[in-house]
Parts: structure tokens; sequence; C-alpha cells
């Protein structure tokens, strides 16, 4: 991929038709997307709410453990509203990357930042690039393994 093509493929709005063509061929329901949503929007408050700064928390045992606890906390949460996610390496690993690189080593730590992904990949409706349905497929299939059928 040419640098333009690679513009194109994380600025390019979809239109509402192949937005839904791609849902629909992923076998993505709005449902599971809201829930999706939330579990991350959840998650990015606790991690934000609860981190302690560069004084308290500094090395990577420390940060990971912290990221556990938010992790397991959010998890613990949403089973007391009887949503039950089991087997969740891969969810857990996938967060646990993209909050090391995106807040834990930053500077400049904020939540808006880490809310980008719930907002460009995860609101349903909002008009998104190729890239934003990319990370909403995969992220979508991981969750799909995780969550308890009933």
């Amino acid at each position: 991929m040419d640098s333009s093509q690679f513009v194109n493929y994380i600025m390019d709005p979809l239109s509402y038709e192949q937005m839904q063509l791609l849902y629909r061929a992923n076998n993505i329901k709005y449902d599971k997307v809201n829930l999706y949503y939330d579990f991350i929007t959840s998650l990015n408050k606790l991690v934000d709410k609860t981190y302690l700064g560069d004084d308290c928390i500094s090395s990577n045992e420390e940060i990971k453990g912290h990221f556990e606890w938010c992790f397991n906390k959010t998890i613990e949460n949403f089973k007391k509203e009887n949503i039950n996610f089991i087997n969740n390496s891969d969810l857990r690993k996938y967060f646990y990357y993209y909050y090391e690189q995106l807040y834990y080593k930053d500077d400049e730590r904020s939540l808006e930042k880490i809310d980008n992904l719930p907002k460009f990949s995860f609101d349903f409706y909002r008009t998104k690039s190729m890239s934003d349905v990319d990370i909403l497929i995969e992220l979508y299939k991981i969750f799909e393994k995780t969550l308890k059928k009933v």
C-alpha cells in the first residue's frame, strides 16, 4: 500500500451502505456493539480514574498490576449485571497493549485520548473509515469469543 492508499484507508469515510454491508458480512449486531462500547468506556474510565501517577506506578509490573485490577474490576462489574465475559486472555492482551502504548507510556495521558477507540470504531452509526471498521471487526470478534452465551 502506498502512502496515498494508506491515507485513504484511515481517512476516507465509507458510505452508510458500505458500512451496513460490512456489518452484515461480519455478523456485527447493533446491541452487541453497544455492549462492547460500554465495556470499553467503563474500562477507560476506571483506568484513568484509578491511575495514581508515575510517582506511585512506575515499573512495568506496577503498570501491569494496575491494568489487571482495572480489567478484572470491569469484568466483575458487568458480571453483576449478568453479563459474563469468559476466556478473555485475547481481550486482556489487546487492551493491555492498547493502554500500554496510548496511556501508560504517554506523558500526556487523558481519558479523551483512550476514548477515541470506542468513539471512532464502536459508535455504530458514526461514519467510519475502512481502518475504523477493521478495528471494530477485529475487536468485535475477540469480544464475541469472550462473551458467555446464555
